[in-house]
Formats: structure tokens, sequence, C-alpha cells
């Protein structure tokens, strides 16, 4: 079957004005994700707790967030996609506003968790958004905008963060739950509810009984967990998370050991930030012109690189040569996967096809710190960065010799999309939004 309209094609016009609305609302998010990066300072400075019940304390969201990766697409799936968004972002405002009011480790952990659980809903939910509204050739691009927003808000939002928490702590949190408002606002007013409706996806299907069933959305989440090629995938993918996040977990550790000062640290994640937010879209342009597999296999395998290379790593200006190798790793790998999963996923299930996907990184940010912590301690950091190199190198494999299989799954999946929207195109009436 011969590809739909090669990514490298698309044009801004070309993507639909409610994502550009949904791509607002989650860059202004974004820019105000400072609390859980000061969450440490707070409770140790203006709690008064110790670094190790502060760690607990923070843990707890974590726990939230790992539950609710796989709730949100579950309920974009079953409620709504607009419906659970717009009520992950208020009910994170409401734990927000109240966390610097709480009193104590035990009302804040609860209320950390509640945080972790509202707001880990909604990154699923979004990506599934970004499936539904835009068309199946242009989904590259649009997630490739998408992983810029979320880079451009992440390095826009800690410089004033800085400031406010020099004043007072609290700012941050109602700061940040003011930004999630205007969120909801853009939502509310700007973005459509994208969920296909199962009568219209049984009637674009009807003509053919073989597949009908498998498109009724039903089950749960065991057709999503016996889809052998998405779940290879996922599995995969989440051994790279794993590499990933030692990048943020073990390598301040690792510099620190070294007698590198933590604003060393400071500098290494600086320059991550600068390159994805400069160099994010023009390397889109170019990976959109080949094979989203051999991207996704050349990137992982430049990350092996520069993870490799931190086993001999010392001084600043090779951990710069490192990062910047990774980075763009990172540029070719994160928005590439998350587009696949979108195109291997039946519209019906697709939320909770990210759902599950968004679950492989949750845990490996949990599992990787761990693990790489228990190889440091035991091995040594050569051994540690030595080790995440091969493993990158075996996921990069994998991907390649797992690839025929899933463009076989995208094709199929894509004309069953394409066709579907095709079909229900003309039904819309005069001056509606096209459907997603």
């Amino acid at each position: 079957m011969a590809p739909p309209a090669t990514a490298g094609r698309t044009r801004l016009r070309d993507l639909p004005a409610a994502f550009w609305w949904l791509w607002t609302a989650q860059l202004v998010v974004w820019i105000g994700r400072f609390v859980v990066p000061y969450m440490t300072i707070f409770l140790t400075s203006s709690v008064g707790m110790s670094a190790g019940e502060a760690g607990v304390v923070v843990a707890a969201y974590g726990v939230g967030v790992v539950v609710s990766s796989l709730a949100g697409g579950v309920l974009a799936d079953r409620v709504g996609r607009r419906r659970v968004l717009l009520a992950g972002e208020l009910l994170s405002v409401v734990a927000l506003v109240a966390i610097p009011l709480a009193d104590g480790a035990g009302p804040i952990a609860v209320l950390l968790t509640a945080y972790g659980l509202f707001n880990g809903t909604c990154g699923p939910v979004i990506q599934t958004m970004v499936g539904d509204l835009v068309e199946p050739q242009h989904r590259r691009t649009a997630f490739n905008y998408n992983y810029w927003a979320v880079n451009l808000g992440y390095a826009i939002g800690p410089l004033a963060a800085g400031f406010m928490a020099e004043v007072s702590f609290s700012l941050l949190f109602w700061c940040q739950a003011g930004l999630v408002l205007v969120s909801v606002g853009v939502i509310a007013a700007k973005v459509p509810e994208t969920r296909v409706s199962p009568p219209e996806e049984a009637s674009t299907t009807a003509d053919d009984g073989a597949r009908a069933p498998r498109r009724r959305g039903g089950g749960g989440l065991l057709p999503v967990l016996r889809d052998r090629v998405f779940m290879t995938f996922a599995a995969v993918m989440f051994a790279y998370s794993i590499v990933y996040v030692q990048s943020t977990t073990t390598l301040p550790l690792v510099m620190t050991e070294q007698g590198h000062p933590s604003s060393d640290f400071g500098i290494l994640l600086t320059l991550n930030g600068v390159l994805l937010c400069l160099l994010q879209l023009p390397t889109a342009r170019l990976f959109n012109r080949w094979s989203r597999d051999l991207v996704i296999v050349l990137a992982i395998t430049l990350t092996a690189v520069g993870v490799g290379l931190q086993s001999v790593a010392a001084t600043l200006p090779m951990y710069l040569v490192t990062v910047a190798i990774w980075t763009l790793g990172e540029m070719g790998s994160h928005p590439q996967a998350t587009s696949m999963t979108a195109d291997l996923a039946d519209p019906l299930r697709r939320g909770r096809y990210q759902g599950v996907y968004g679950l492989t990184h949750s845990l490996a940010t949990a599992v990787g710190p761990v693990a790489g912590g228990f190889v440091l301690d035991a091995y040594g950091s050569r051994v540690l960065w030595l080790g995440a190199s091969g493993l990158a190198l075996v996921v990069a494999l994998m991907l390649a010799l797992t690839a025929r299989s899933r463009q076989r799954r995208v094709a199929e999946v894509t004309a069953d999309d394409v066709a579907r929207r095709a079909a229900l195109r003309p039904l819309a009436p005069a001056g509606a939004p096209p459907p997603p």
C-alpha cells in the first residue's frame, strides 16, 4: 500500500485551528510548570523538612502521575477527551492552591498525590486529541510542534520562577494555578470534543465485517495489551526511557562526585533546553523527509553515542559535547515515538494507546533512578554509562528489526482513518469545524 503524503510537505495552514488553540493552551501550562522543580526547596526551606522527608513527600507526586497516565487515556476514550482534560486541569488548580496552605508532611503528600493524579491525566489526553485533530499525513509535524511547545514553555517558566521564589514560595503555586486557568479558558472556548463516537465508527466500517468488531472500541485495556505490535514498541521505548532519565538523575550525582559544582549541571540543562528550542523545528523538517522508523533508530543510536561518551567525560566542555549529542537524539526520538503511537492506534482506542505509552515513561521515571543509582554505587560511573549506552543500542536494534510490522500496521490504520474522515466530511453542516 502506498504511504500517504509525506509529513515533510506539511505547512502551518495544513494543521487545523483547533490544534493551534490546543498548542497554545499547552504552551501556557508548560510556562507555569515550575512547582515540581522547586518542590524540594519549598519543603526544606519553607516547611522545614529534612532532605529525606522532602524526597519521600515529592515521590507522592510521582505515584499520582504513574496511576493517572493510564487512567487519563482510558477516561478519554470512555468519557470524552475535552471533558477529561478540563476536569483534570481544574482539579489541578484546586490542589495547587491548597498545597502552600497545608500544614505537615502528611497533608502535603496527600495533596501532591492528588496533584499528580489530576495533572498526569492531561498528558495522554492532549496527545490523543492531537491524533484526533490532525490528519495522518500531518501528524509527525504536529507532534514536533507539540514537543517544541513543551520545551519552549519549560525554558521560559523557570526563569520567572526563581524570582518569584525569592519573594514567596506560595506565589509559585498560585501563579501556576492562574496559568492553568488560562489554559482551561482557551480549551473551553476554542477546542471542541474530538472523540469519535462508536456509532459513527461502526457506520464507516460496516462494509468490512472482519474489522468492525476490532474498531468498536470495547474491551477496556485488554485489546491494547494484546496488540503485540504496539506492546513490543512500548516495551522497547520503556527501556529507552530508562536510559533517558539518567540525564536528570544519576548524571548530576556523577558530576558531583567528580568535583563539579551544581552550577555546571545547570549549564548542561540550559544547553539542552536551548538546543531543543532552537533546533527542534529545523531538524523536524529534515527528519520528516525520512522514514519515521529510520529517524527513531538513528536518534536512539545518537543517544547511545552521547551517553557512552559520558564514561570518559570529566571536564565541563566534554560534558557539553555529550549533552549536545544526546539532545539531538532526544529531538528525533520523542516526537516521532508519540506520533507513531497515534498512528498505531485505531481512533476509538487512541486514548488508551497513548495512556499505555505514557505509562512506560512514568514507570521508567520511577525505575530508572533506582536502577541507575544501584549500578553507580555498585560498579561506578563508567559501567553505568557504558551499560546505558549498550541498552540504547539494543533498543535501536530492536526497533530496526520490528520496523516492518509497525509499517504494515500504520498503513492499515491510516487507510481506515483516511476513509473515515472522507466519509464523515460531507456530512458536516455548513460552517461546522471539520471532523477529527
